[in-house]
């Protein structure tokens, strides 16, 4: 199991793509189709539904960052000459480390959009390289390349050491560990998850409470300096 820049693993651990040999696909040789970057070439928007502008407000610097990478990775997927080996996978999979990483990392109560985006992270990799490992010309490879990663996969176990245990909702030592019991379910099952407006009341809430904390008993002297002026002017009428 790769995970981002944590630490090094052996390179057993760590190559993890076409099966047991790189697959070299030449697209002018009819090995394959071409290939089309999932998400429109990889744009924000049609990977997050919103725009740039509106996404940092939203989601976050550090959820948005991780789609700024996913973006890049998926526009350089491939070139005139398409080569599929599992150097694409092992660029994605730390950017999904950083996608939960990022996600926890994020104070709780999380938003909605805030979840939402992390899954939409992991969904923009994910179908990239069921795109990518399709193509016909890679046979076996190809489908061990999906097959190894994809929901219910066991070809890998969560390991007592792996820095993933820190997020919860992940496979326990010795239980089967794929791409999405590790990067994507463990997101989507989060609980402490709340509606956007929810939180903003959370925060504006907070934030009240904290100007009120700071500045001490003057709210209270103000509260009883305007009763003092209800009382004089009642008194005067």
């Amino acid at each position: 199991m790769y995970i981002s820049s944590y630490r090094a693993l052996p390179m057993a651990q760590s190559l993890r793509g076409l099966g047991d040999a790189a697959q070299y696909v030449q697209q002018t040789a009819g090995a394959a189709t071409p290939v089309v970057a999932t998400a429109a070439a990889g744009s924000v928007s049609s990977i997050l539904g919103v725009s740039a502008a509106v996404a940092v407000p939203l989601i976050g610097a550090a959820i948005f960052g991780v789609t700024l990478a996913i973006t890049a990775l998926l526009r350089r997927a491939c070139g005139k000459t398409c080569v599929v080996t599992s150097e694409w996978a092992n660029q994605a999979e730390p950017i999904l480390a950083d996608n939960i990483r990022a996600y926890f990392g994020t104070a709780a109560p999380r938003s909605r959009s805030q979840q939402a985006a992390a899954l939409a992270n992991f969904d923009a990799v994910w179908a990239q390289l069921q795109q990518l490992c399709s193509q016909p010309g890679l046979g076996p490879a190809g489908q061990n390349c999906i097959g190894d990663r994809q929901r219910g996969a066991c070809k890998w176990r969560q390991t007592a050491d792996s820095p993933l245990l820190a997020y919860p909702g992940q496979p326990q030592p010795g239980e089967c560990w794929n791409w999405f019991s590790g990067y994507r379910d463990p997101i989507a099952n989060d609980t402490r998850v709340v509606d956007d407006a929810e939180l903003a009341l959370s925060s504006a809430g907070a934030e009240i409470s904290s100007a009120v904390a700071s500045v001490g008993g003057v709210p209270s002297l103000f509260l009883a300096v305007g009763l003092i002026a209800v009382v004089w002017g009642v008194s005067q009428s």
